[in-house]
């Protein structure tokens, strides 16, 4: 346990990805959660009914960052919840393996669920996933625990939380019929009563608490879509995408996508089941084309794939945890291989076999379907897990036989190692990661001993080594650009699409005087970069020379660090400060220590603020009433500098708890519209 606490925290203490600036589910899933904690009103995603599990839990997070102040609060809550669950889900693996098994599984199980990467980063790093996989182990658990105890109550709770599970996502639904299944064989194969009146209580002791569960949304579906949508639109709507005449002929999903956008929420899903039907009637192949391609990209070493094989890491810090990566991908590995020795061998673990191949197979053909992401093997990796410590617990205990639930178990497993050996050329993959990062390495020990040569002869040796790498393309970029060679920095980001890539861009065309290029691509990175790209941009830019900087403008990243997202009123821009936040202000010559600072500022209420240069603080009244010029004399300690950065610190008010009818929850302080050394 405590391994596991001390894995996760240090993954989370690397992680910069943020949900407040991501453009994927979990940003979906924050926006609105925000404004259900705000408003009490919930809203669908525009295009696709989601589950609502995550909205309701994140909801509730939230508006106890609110109460607090600030919703990133909410988000800090979120995480130790999951956390939380993440490191429950280690004594409850336990006790399944050594229930089902032994205590020699349960402690290697254990071990498995506390140091495996994904198991780690998982409460960190994907916010939209943990709530389901950790109630479809706590489900998994209650039914072993009745299978053992027969009690009524273990059924009821396993009932609830894969109703919890399939809340969080649909496919929980698909867990039913394994666990009726188990319950029904279970229930049979006992003493004392007639076999009916064992199976029917117990079917319904497990039915009736997941059906009163999972009703009330569904109703609410029904009463708003006027049709059957049990939880969301999600299935339905990911294979007809997958389906669509515009992938099957090449012209992508933008596509189909831009179709359903043009139809109703309330029609989607039966224009899709309308689609299906008629795909399936006259070109029922297609359903099967990506059978063979989608079940192989299934068996891939997933650790050595995102760090040597994508063109980006996506923000995540893997640069930072690859120890632990690698060593999860052996482990993926161990039990991958052992897994079937056990699976197909004669039963020691009862009907729960039912349960594990059930979401095996499932999982297998939804992917096989539709698509693949990482997340939603985490089924079939749990249970694998499971079968394969069984399978190691076994070495050494008892006599070695070859007999025929052996040799099918080796049979599997030959053909599980051939498919990932198979997959890709990972030999040859690792030693040109292995290239790729010391060049890159060498570059960065160049940098910091200032001696460019050495930094591009590294930087190009990278690029040898893996010229798809596109966050190794962004780093040269990013040096090449504060280099002033922009010609060169245009030729080396190419065209791979990457938020950090996006950052360079638009300071490359911001520096080159192309603003209006340059506010698209910053203001959509800042929005969307699924991480703070102030303190990014603060970092990694070094922006030109001024003595006046607007903020708000969206040409300002770079400069400022802890303030809200740009506004305009009129031909006014301002940014909101939070409650820190930083403007480095680089000037055009050295400074004389003699200049006034000129802040013009505005706030809805008299706020005090206090602004700290250097070691200097002085404190300022910001009264309402409009935009005011305040005027600070620069220390004399900045003479000879050609940098000025100013510290700006004020109590912060959130305008949905102070104002009627605005709905606005973030942590905000005074307007900030310009700052000029004059």
């Amino acid at each position: 346990m405590l391994l596991g606490l001390g894995l996760r925290l240090w993954f989370l203490a690397v992680n910069r990805i943020d949900p407040r600036f991501s453009a994927a589910d979990d940003g979906d899933y924050y926006v609105r959660a925000l404004q259900f904690a705000v408003t009490g009103e919930y809203h669908d995603n525009s295009w696709l009914v989601r589950p609502p599990g995550h909205i309701f839990f994140f909801a509730a997070m939230l508006k106890i960052g609110l109460w607090l102040g600030d919703p990133a609060i909410g988000i800090s809550l979120i995480r130790a919840v999951q956390v939380g669950l993440s490191l429950a889900l280690i004594p409850l693996g336990y006790d399944i393996a050594q229930r089902l098994f032994d205590r020699r599984t349960g402690v290697i199980f254990a071990t498995i669920l506390a140091v495996w990467m994904p198991m780690v980063e998982l409460p960190a790093l994907i916010l939209s996933e943990p709530l389901f996989f950790s109630m479809l182990v706590i489900h998994a658990w209650m039914l072993v625990r009745w299978r053992d105890e027969r009690r009524s109550g273990w059924l009821i709770g396993a009932g609830i939380t894969l109703a919890l599970a399939a809340l969080a996502r649909s496919p929980g639904l698909y867990g039913v019929p394994f666990a009726v299944l188990f319950i029904a064989l279970s229930a049979w194969h006992a003493a004392h009563q007639p076999r009916l009146r064992r199976v029917i209580p117990a079917l319904l002791s497990f039915l009736l608490p997941f059906a009163i569960t999972i009703a009330p949304w569904t109703i609410r579906n029904y009463l708003l879509y006027h049709d059957l949508i049990v939880v969301d639109t999600l299935g339905p709507v990911n294979l007809w995408i997958a389906m669509s005449d515009a992938v099957h002929e090449g012209r992508g999903e933008g596509e189909a996508k831009a179709i359903l956008l043009q139809i109703p929420q309330s029609e989607r899903q039966r224009f899709v089941s309308a689609e299906l039907r008629r795909i399936l009637q006259t070109e029922p192949w297609r359903f099967t084309r990506n059978f063979w391609p989608h079940f192989q990209h299934i068996w891939k070493a997933q650790f050595i794939e995102d760090f040597f094989v994508k063109a980006s890491f996506f923000t995540r810090p893997l640069r930072s945890v690859w120890p632990l990566g690698l060593i999860g991908d052996l482990i993926w590995f161990a039990f991958i291989v052992a897994a079937p020795f056990t699976l197909l061998s004669r039963l020691r673990e009862g009907a729960f076999r039912i349960i594990a191949l059930g979401w095996i197979g499932y999982t297998c053909l939804m992917v096989m379907l539709t698509h693949v992401e990482p997340r939603y093997l985490l089924p079939i990796w749990l249970w694998l897990a499971l079968y394969g410590a069984a399978a190691v617990a076994r070495i050494g205990q008892q006599p070695l036989r070859f007999d025929r639930y052996s040799r099918a178990g080796l049979a599997v497993s030959l053909a599980l190692i051939a498919l990932i050996i198979g997959y890709r050329d990972y030999p040859q993959v690792i030693r040109n990661g292995i290239a790729r990062e010391q060049a890159w390495m060498t570059a960065q020990q160049a940098i910091a001993r200032n001696d460019p040569s050495a930094v591009e002869q590294a930087y190009q040796a990278m690029l040898t080594a893996d010229p798809d790498f596109a966050d190794g393309r962004t780093d040269f970029a990013r040096w090449l650009l504060a280099q002033g060679r922009y010609d060169e920095t245009w030729q080396v980001i190419g065209d791979y699409q990457t938020h950090r890539g996006n950052l360079i861009r638009g300071a490359l065309a911001r520096a080159q005087g192309d603003a209006e290029t340059a506010r698209l691509l910053l203001r959509n990175t800042e929005e969307l970069g699924g991480e703070d790209v102030q303190r990014l941009a603060l970092e990694w830019l070094s922006p030109s020379p001024t003595s006046v900087l607007t903020l708000g403008n969206d040409l300002d990243l770079g400069y400022v660090m802890g303030f809200a997202l740009g506004e305009r009123v009129g031909d006014t821009t301002f940014r909101w400060l939070q409650r820190e936040g930083v403007i480095r202000l680089p000037v055009p010559t050295a400074l004389t220590g003699t200049e006034i600072i000129a802040l013009r500022l505005a706030a809805p209420q008299p706020t005090p603020l206090t602004v700290m240069v250097g070691s200097q603080a002085y404190q300022i009244n910001v009264v309402p009433g409009g935009w005011r010029v305040y005027l600070l004399p620069l220390p004399a300690t900045t003479r000879g500098t050609d940098e000025v950065v100013i510290t700006l610190q004020a109590p912060t008010f959130v305008p949905y708890r102070q104002f009627a009818d605005n709905a606005d929850a973030r942590p905000l302080s005074v307007m900030v519209n310009q700052i000029a050394i004059r």
